[in-house]
């Protein structure tokens, strides 16, 4: 039975950096439809200003998988939040949601973004050689990628941040929207909530969290990083087929 899913990165990120995940997603499951959205101001809709209404990121979001039926959401971080949102206002749409090492604002604002953390992203805003820029960002949401993958990827990344940059005004505006998510009552539609428990980003104990007060098991991967989908796409792939098999 042929399904549709709509994939959402987070702050700062692109449809381009699923990388090797999608590929594997769409040949494990060949008949589904797969929409990859961006926030506005990030990769394809960079040109646009982040809005800080959270109903006007939804809405943004929807009208790239406007094809009717209900859809299977899978957000990573920011791209969670904005996907739980999506459930909660639209509940005719979601068939299911997928958070990855997402937080919200019942969790503190030290542990939603690690304050070692934030060394690095200073470091990749001033940094000018766009290659340098990514092989920092992929190094702080990564924690075990051998360094030859650090610099294929970053020489892959680099030219693309160039063409799709992001405007500093909108990584703000991003990190605002992603203050006001709230935790709200359990969604209409069955919710896995996959978490790193090496995540030097997002504190793992945010998506505990989140599932406690749903009464949902979190299932952990004992040593990935931030960036989950992009250090062990064979691992999520195995508990997203696990978890669709028994919602």
């Amino acid at each position: 039975m042929s399904k549709q899913w709509v994939l959402v990165r987070g702050i700062m990120s692109e449809a381009f950096h699923w990388g090797d995940f999608l590929p594997h997603l769409r040949a494990h499951f060949p008949t589904h439809q797969f929409h990859t959205a961006d926030i506005l101001g990030n990769g394809r809709q960079c040109k646009h200003t982040t809005p800080l209404s959270l109903n006007k990121n939804v809405q943004a979001l929807r009208e790239q998988a406007p094809a009717p039926g209900k859809k299977i959401l899978l957000g990573f971080s920011l791209g969670g939040m904005l996907a739980l949102e999506w459930a909660h206002r639209h509940p005719d749409e979601v068939e299911a949601v997928i958070l990855i090492n997402c937080s919200l604002n019942n969790s503190a604002i030290y542990k939603r973004l690690q304050p070692l953390s934030l060394k690095n992203i200073f470091q990749s805003a001033i940094q000018k050689d766009p290659l340098r820029r990514e092989e920092i960002i992929i190094r702080l949401t990564t924690t075990a990628l051998p360094a030859d993958r650090v610099q294929q990827l970053a020489a892959s990344w680099g030219p693309r941040v160039l063409e799709h940059p992001v405007k500093p005004i909108n990584f703000l505006w991003q990190m605002f929207v992603a203050a006001q998510v709230t935790q709200r009552r359990t969604p209409p539609a069955p919710v896995l909530v996959l978490a790193s428990e090496k995540d030097r980003v997002v504190h793992p104990d945010c998506s505990h969290k989140i599932a406690k007060k749903w009464d949902i098991p979190v299932i952990k991967h004992p040593a990935a990083g931030h960036d989950l989908t992009l250090e062990d796409p064979h691992w999520v792939l195995e508990q997203v087929q696990n978890f669709l098999k028994t919602k």
